[in-house]
């Protein structure tokens, strides 16, 4: 299994003599580094680049003899772009809400309530979030919050900032139903894998909370938690959720899992405690195996 340029050293995987000439190797056509770039803007923005970026993007590359530190200066470009944003939030709560965005989402949740409640019945508003009765207020203000997660990101907000938000959000995990369920889908949204029975049990104790305030509910990833905050925050400091994260990536921009080389190098490289996933995006994507694909 190739690894990733980084991994490797991987400015000599490139570097060139007599000019232009990669070591034991051609020089990359126009016309794969074309394809390359605009895979790229696909899969970071969303659409084909434009005739001009194409050609502009063609002449950087070629011009640097498309080395790894070239195309990762491309990437970054794309990176922090408003489209790459946009991007990153669309895909996030189509995974987190099932297929939904955020205004499907708190439209199902809150005509949910505004039917049932007989108190919101009466309410002849066209957006049932705003219907005042109940708790709708509530689920108001949070998805007026949530509509600026796009922006914040774009801003330079980490990605795992950004996630917390989602995983504390009512309407997020109001339909998991039950505090297993809930434990549950923290699991399966934000750490890729099923909880086992007594990361359950001690999840759900979490979400139930402590019957003294400040004293511990359960313990997960050898840390203890007292309510659903704590449990959110133990979940994505963890070094389990970082390697969630070198997963996802890996599988959404390489269509293959890390290799344990690979998962141990990029989990060391994430912040502990506020890790932003750009960089891992920027890795891979500049990386020679994405380039060849």
């Amino acid at each position: 299994m190739r690894y990733l340029a980084v991994l490797l050293c991987l400015g000599a995987c490139d570097h060139t003599v007599d000019g232009q000439k990669p070591v034991g190797g051609n020089v990359d056509s126009d016309a794969e580094i074309q394809r390359y770039l605009r895979r790229a803007y696909l899969d970071l923005t969303g659409h084909a680049p434009s005739d001009t970026e194409l050609a502009d993007a063609t002449t950087q590359l070629r011009e640097q003899t498309n080395t790894p530190t070239a195309r990762g200066t491309f990437v970054d470009g794309l990176l922090q772009s408003s489209t790459f944003a946009t991007v990153f939030i669309d895909e996030l709560e189509n995974n987190v809400f099932g297929g939904n965005d955020l205004d499907s989402q708190y439209a199902f949740v809150c005509g949910i309530i505004r039917g049932t409640v007989p108190a919101c019945q009466t309410c002849t508003s066209n957006d049932s979030c705003a219907c005042q009765c109940a708790n709708l207020p509530s689920y108001l203000s949070e998805r007026e919050a949530l509509r600026t997660t796009e922006t914040d990101y774009a801003g330079g907000m980490s990605s795992s900032a950004i996630e917390r938000r989602y995983a504390m959000a009512q309407g997020y995990y109001v339909l998991a139903g039950t505090p297993e369920g809930i434990a549950s889908s923290l699991f399966d949204d934000f750490l890729g894998r099923p909880a086992e029975a007594d990361e359950i049990e001690n999840g759900r104790n979490m979400v139930i909370g402590a019957l003294l305030p400040g004293s511990p509910a359960g313990l997960l990833f050898h840390r203890h938690g007292s309510n659903y905050g704590d449990l959110v925050d133990i979940v994505f400091t963890s070094e389990v959720y970082r390697e969630a994260m070198v997963r996802r990536t890996f599988n959404r921009y390489l269509a293959r899992d890390p290799s344990s080389g690979e998962l141990a190098h990029f989990v060391a490289s994430l912040d502990a405690t506020d890790p932003d996933a750009r960089s891992l995006v920027r890795a891979v994507v500049a990386s020679r195996e994405y380039f060849d694909q």
